[in-house]
């Protein structure tokens, strides 16, 4: 099933240059995150404490490896795409993962997929958890792990919001919490232009002028992420291998 999706939509689409460009096809190997492993994935901090001069260097120094590694785990999964979509034959075991990610991104077909399968700048990651945890002091970041103020649906652990009836979800690390928000920007339906901008290589900027959906604030949310990204110089992480990076 999975190859004759294949066959089909490259059939209508070309290969991979005239699908996403020609560098689109080029995928740097993701830098390594150091040596953070599941075993030390922060829990429960609170940086409420540490002096404010400190604290958004802190919260910067705490953040980045999270975001490296999940960006590079989705990138390990874009290589993958990219290696099977130039095969004629696929085997059965590529043929399953294939058809795994198809399930894990909601992907109506191969260019919808290789749409979703993309980082995210690191840059921006940041500065959305800045603004949704307060630099690390929010009682959802340090009770539930909760960077971005994920809401929870349909069950599952949450923490309730003291001024509403909201319930925010709870992860088990942070590293969770950062890997959630980078899947929901890939899939959710809100964020369709995000991720058609990015595959034309859009900056850090214009990306931003996608995400008014992510809060109710809209166009002041905007502005205030530009302006945290801005004024905290935090596009000087945004490293060239990300896929966010490429130009036509």
């Amino acid at each position: 099933m999975i190859t004759v999706l294949i066959t089909v939509v490259f059939g209508l689409l070309g290969f991979c240059g005239s699908l996403l460009g020609t560098e689109s096809c080029s995928l740097k190997e993701p830098s390594g995150a150091g040596v953070l492993t599941e075993e030390k994935f922060p829990s429960h901090v609170d940086l409420s404490s540490v002096p404010v001069s400190e604290r958004k260097r802190a919260f910067i120094e705490l953040m980045v490896p999270l975001i490296e590694r999940a960006n590079e785990e989705v990138l390990r999964e874009r290589k993958f795409l990219l290696r099977v979509l130039s095969k004629s034959h696929l085997t059965l075991d590529e043929e399953k993962e294939l058809a795994r990610l198809v399930k894990k991104y909601r992907a109506s077909n191969v260019k919808d997929l290789l749409l979703k399968v993309d980082a995210v700048p690191v840059s921006l990651v940041l500065a959305q958890a800045a603004i949704e945890s307060g630099w690390g002091t929010s009682r959802f970041f340090r009770e539930g792990n909760n960077v971005f103020g994920m809401y929870a649906f349909k069950g599952g652990k949450c923490l309730k919001a003291k001024e509403s009836g909201a319930c925010l979800k709870v992860y088990d690390n942070l590293y969770d919490s950062v890997r959630d928000y980078i899947y929901n920007l890939n899939v959710g339906w809100a964020y369709e232009r995000f991720r058609k901008l990015r595959a034309e290589g859009a900056d850090v900027f214009t990306l931003i002028e996608t995400l008014e959906a992510y809060s109710t604030e809209r166009e002041r949310y905007v502005k205030l992420l530009k302006s945290v990204i801005k004024n905290n110089s935090l596009d000087s992480y945004d490293a060239p291998e990300f896929a966010f990076k490429r130009r036509k």
